[in-house]
């Protein structure tokens, strides 16, 4: 099997660009986001804001697949 050409490696934390790179959308959205509190707040380090790649990638596991049920814990519970 022929090998690819350029393996891209990311960093352990990103500016916002590489962040909603790495996630799929775009810099308004990924601030959207942040904003909602769907993805967690950068770190801080000397004014820079990052994103650490283990938070992107919590975001990412915890979006639902297409007619995936989502469980929660009062199914099948009684009120």
């Amino acid at each position: 099997m022929k090998q690819p050409r350029f393996i891209h490696t990311w960093p352990r934390l990103m500016k916002i660009s590489d962040a909603s790179t790495y996630i799929g959308t775009s810099t308004t959205n990924f601030q959207r986001l942040v904003e909602k509190g769907q993805l967690a707040q950068p770190l801080i380090r000397g004014g820079e804001r990052l994103w650490d790649i283990r938070d992107l990638d919590e975001h990412a596991e915890s979006l639902k697949r297409k007619h995936e049920v989502v469980a929660n814990d009062w199914t099948g519970q009684a009120i």
